[in-house]
């Protein structure tokens, strides 16, 4: 591993990243955390009284490649997008760079969660193909609202739809261990409670919520949560005490082109391609497991699947999982990718990540064993269930 930091001396941390002379560069050991320095690195300065050259911008983050960490006192908006989608982490913090040094060999060696290899891999269906016809999953759809506007999705309130975006009603964080409990009767085969919508998980505090009552009293499911990612970063911590261990981000393109003709709109206009790989590699970082889901798009993003897996990958994402796009919404008149596509998507994705092959493409309040058994009615049937905005 090898951190780099902004200086003007060689000794502290007290430069902005686009007005550093140089960067002192350390590389630890990760066998036994012991470390060294390496010979530091320059570029020609990109910026200059509160402007900066986009390219000689480019060329000091393209510097700073091999590295895995960036200490400096400051980072704008633009450098910190270029540096996360190099995969490097960014941390504004001053100080003396030994001292900076040490403080983060001390997080290394933190105590951190490591999931069960069993728990995650073998009893998920959704991550599993070993338990996908034989484990089951409890959806619980608490989220009633969405940060961003994908030009295919539609989310509906139903209970003939299967498909996400779609659920009979959004049910309250505090009648979510009582659903539980009943699914539980209904199929003792569930092994996962996750949240996947009908609108983000994120979007709203209502899934960490639900997770810290559900996880309260059944510690032993596995908690699985399915986002955008646009409000993941910050959120690794925090979903991590509520019991979730394996995260789901739908990343549908790894650059703005091709975001724009996926996404019509992002609250606020952030960038939800540096939140998502940012997002991915702190939920990596504090123990959980990853997987990326991506809609294969004909004639949009078919040809930039495997930088998406490739993006995914470096971020941590241990799975991938294409799904082919339901025509709907902007993309009604599309066709739906061909099996080839498909297959063709899945060989070249399959170069940087293990791919997922058995998605059901699930309602947000599903219920039962994938691809065996379907016991929603059953479960929310007569349920007094809200409705859920559409925004």
């Amino acid at each position: 591993m090898k951190l780099a930091f902004a200086t003007r001396d060689g000794e502290f941390v007290s430069a902005h990243f686009g007005r550093a002379p140089f960067f002192v560069i350390v590389e630890i050991n990760a066998a036994d955390y012991t470390w060294d320095f390496e010979p530091p690195r320059e570029t020609p300065e990109p910026c200059e009284l509160g402007n900066h050259d986009s390219g000689k911008l480019r060329e000091r983050v393209e510097s700073l490649s091999g590295c895995n960490v960036l200490f400096a006192s400051r980072v704008g908006g633009y450098a910190y997008n270029l540096l996360t989608r190099e995969g490097i982490q960014v941390l504004e913090q001053t100080g003396h760079i030994e001292q900076l040094t040490e403080d983060y060999i001390r997080y290394l060696k933190r105590p951190k969660f490591t999931p069960r290899r069993r728990d995650i891999m073998d009893d998920h269906p959704c991550f599993s193909e070993k338990a996908h016809n034989a484990s089951g999953r409890l959806h619980l759809p608490v989220s009633p609202a969405c940060n961003i506007q994908c030009r295919f999705c539609s989310r509906s309130q139903n209970t003939s739809e299967n498909r996400p975006g779609v659920a009979g009603g959004i049910l309250r964080p505090e009648d979510a261990p009582a659903t539980v409990r009943r699914a539980l009767k209904l199929c003792p085969e569930i092994t996962v409670v996750g949240i996947a919508g009908p609108g983000d998980t994120l979007a709203t505090g209502h899934a960490i919520e639900t997770f810290r009552l559900v996880h309260r009293e059944y510690p032993e499911l596995i908690k699985c949560l399915s986002t955008n990612g646009l409000a993941l970063p910050g959120k690794a911590g925090e979903l991590r005490d509520a019991g979730v261990r394996s995260v789901t981000v739908t990343v549908n393109a790894a650059d703005g082109d091709t975001l724009r003709g996926v996404v019509s709109w992002v609250k606020g206009g952030a960038d939800l391609i540096s939140a998502q790989l940012a997002g991915i590699r702190e939920c990596v970082d504090a123990g959980m497991t990853v997987k990326v889901n991506t809609v294969l798009i004909p004639g949009v993003n078919d040809a930039r699947i495997a930088d998406i897996a490739e993006a995914a990958a470096k971020a941590g994402a241990s799975r991938h999982n294409i799904l082919p796009l339901i025509p709907q919404n902007e993309f009604a008149g599309t066709p739906e990718p061909t099996c080839e596509q498909i297959e063709k998507a899945r060989r070249e994705a399959g170069r940087h990540l293990e791919q997922f092959r058995h998605c059901k493409h699930c309602r947000a309040d599903a219920c039962g064993i994938p691809g065996v058994s379907d016991l929603s009615s059953a479960l929310y049937g007569g349920a007094q269930m809200e409705t859920f905005s559409h925004g």
